[in-house]
């Protein structure tokens, strides 16, 4: 017999109906034995919409459909295997519930983004980590030359690059002086998305996949490849107008101190 409006706003035992899929619903203690999760961290996965809202039957009853259980589980699964984050866990839910397959886009968030880190620093502990400054992590952050993943956390490779800002700073540069290369960069990879764009048109969900995965790995050999060689082009030229790699009075005195 099909329950009425009365039935599920007075939860007089009957179980509402599954909005979403149809099959069968679950409270909330039900679905915690089922997936492992806690109670926190279901109800946390919904407020961020990794989940649509449950069901209520009043203010503090609530059903969630069976279903629930196997999507736990995949994200579960891409937390802990693929290292994934919940905004691309999101992604990745919303196409599968599209009907597509989603491995490739998995595979392709974990190239573009690489996997999510257990460790993670916020602002006090990667100072600690990486030796810079207050002042400087702010100044380096605004520069861009610092760009977290997840704003406020830090993960290795950032600390790595803050280390690297710190021995800068150390030799005499300037933060400042280190701007071109974030202003380029985007630039550059405004470019290549607008090239990607006009590969991928009028091409299907899985080429698309197929195609950015190609061009990503590209993308990262040849900026690296074009920036190695132009350097060492500059160098080469340099070196054949018989330029000193440092101004004449500085290799003066360097000369002096190594005692030549």
């Amino acid at each position: 017999m099909k329950q009425t409006t009365t039935d599920i706003q007075n939860n007089n035992g009957v179980r509402p109906e599954n909005p979403i899929d149809g099959g069968p619903m679950l409270k909330m203690k039900e679905l915690v034995k089922a997936t492992g999760l806690s109670k926190a961290t279901i109800l946390y996965y919904i407020n961020v919409g990794l989940l649509p809202k449950p069901v209520k039957t009043n203010p503090n009853v609530a059903f969630y459909p069976a279903s629930y259980v196997e999507t736990l589980g995949f994200i579960k699964q891409l937390q802990t295997k693929h290292r994934l984050s919940l905004s691309q866990i999101k992604g990745i839910l919303k196409q599968k519930s599209k009907g597509r397959e989603v491995t490739p886009l998995i595979e392709l968030n974990e190239v573009v983004f690489g996997k999510e880190e257990e460790i993670s620093y916020d602002h006090k502990s990667f100072s600690a980590a990486s030796g810079l400054d207050k002042k400087s992590l702010d100044l380096a952050l605004k520069l861009n030359l610092l760009n977290p993943k997840s704003k406020n956390r830090f993960d290795s490779e950032d600390v790595a690059v803050g280390r690297m800002l710190k021995r800068s700073l150390e030799l005499g540069l300037k933060l400042e002086d280190l701007e071109y290369y974030p202003r380029l960069a985007s630039k550059i990879v405004d470019h290549e998305m607008d090239v990607r764009r006009g590969i991928i048109r009028n091409k299907s969900f899985e080429e698309i996949l197929s195609v950015t995965l190609e061009l990503t790995s590209i993308a990262r050999s040849f900026r690296g490849y074009v920036i190695d060689r132009i350097f060492q082009e500059k160098v080469s030229q340099q070196q054949l107008n018989g330029e000193k790699p440092v101004p004449s009075k500085e290799a003066g005195n360097l000369s002096t101190e190594l005692g030549e």
